[in-house]
């Protein structure tokens, strides 16, 4: 199957971070917190046998994560083959009794989507405002969720340097590949400090997801990007049959703002949708 892209132009090459951040930083600790922080950005609602689809699983950290909380089936899908890798080794090496489905897949192919199913959990962390069509990508994600079930996003927060770091990120990616380790460690310093005064601790002593090298280079290459108001992501979703229940503000203003949505309209019926992944 060949994945839409949307996007025009040099892109990140998101499965290369992810591999270097595994090789070098994933360990049982992480898993540990990656966990804590999913159970608690979920809660009220449990995990256990609720079936979970995560879409751009990056890593596959969380996704091995969700089994670990004792999600049934989970099904993890990316549009870059090898971050499929990288989740498959991270499983493997971490959570061997754990069972994640990984899938080649894009969050922009409605037929891909549709043939998955269904799933009480959807979870879209930080992905689909990498996708080129952050709006489409939104939509057909919110057709994946059950009735009654949950949505998961983290989307990038509009501010007024958003457009500044669109250049950033395309001026990365068009550099030559050996300028841009040069690029990302030039912002290391201005990323730092910008990150210390907000949060008011150490950035290299993150909780969750990437180590901060990593996340910088991911920050400044990562590219397309998009990003959104709160107002604007709570009305196009709402819309489609859904409540907010939790929102959790950025740290920083052009970080990812966390959303989480309960379904309270039946999903919209789609002709040959398969309804599998809730039973299987």
């Amino acid at each position: 199957m060949t994945p839409v892209v949307a996007s025009a132009g040099p892109g990140f090459d998101f499965g290369t971070n992810w591999a270097a951040y595994a090789t070098r930083r994933a360990d049982a600790g992480r898993l540990d917190a990656a966990a804590r922080s999913l159970a608690a950005l979920l809660a009220p609602t449990d995990p256990r046998g609720r079936s979970f689809l995560d879409v751009g699983s990056g890593s596959g950290l969380f996704a091995v994560a969700a089994a670990r909380l004792g999600a049934r089936p989970v099904v993890a899908i990316d549009v870059d083959p090898e971050c499929l890798r990288v989740g498959e080794r991270i499983r493997a090496r971490l959570a061997p009794e754990t069972e994640v489905t990984f899938r080649h897949a894009s969050a922009l192919d409605p037929l891909a989507l549709r043939a998955l199913g269904r799933f009480d959990v959807v979870y879209a962390w930080g992905s689909l405002h990498h996708t080129g069509a952050m709006w489409r990508a939104i939509e057909l994600v919110t057709e994946r969720v059950a009735d009654g079930g949950v949505l998961a996003l983290a989307l990038y927060n509009r501010h007024l340097t958003s457009g500044a770091w669109r250049l950033v990120k395309r001026a990365y990616n068009a550099a030559p590949r050996r300028a841009r380790w040069w690029i990302a460690a030039a912002l290391v310093p201005a990323i730092w400090t910008a990150k210390a005064v907000v949060v008011r601790g150490n950035p290299l002593r993150k909780a969750r997801g990437m180590d901060f090298w990593h996340d910088v280079v991911d920050w400044v290459g990562g590219y397309p990007y998009e990003y959104a108001r709160r107002s604007e992501v709570q009305e196009r979703v709402e819309r489609a049959g859904f409540v907010l229940r939790r929102f959790v503000p950025a740290e920083v203003p052009t970080g990812c703002n966390e959303y989480v949505f309960d379904r309270v309209r039946p999903a919209p019926s789609v002709a040959g949708a398969v309804r599998g992944a809730r039973g299987a």
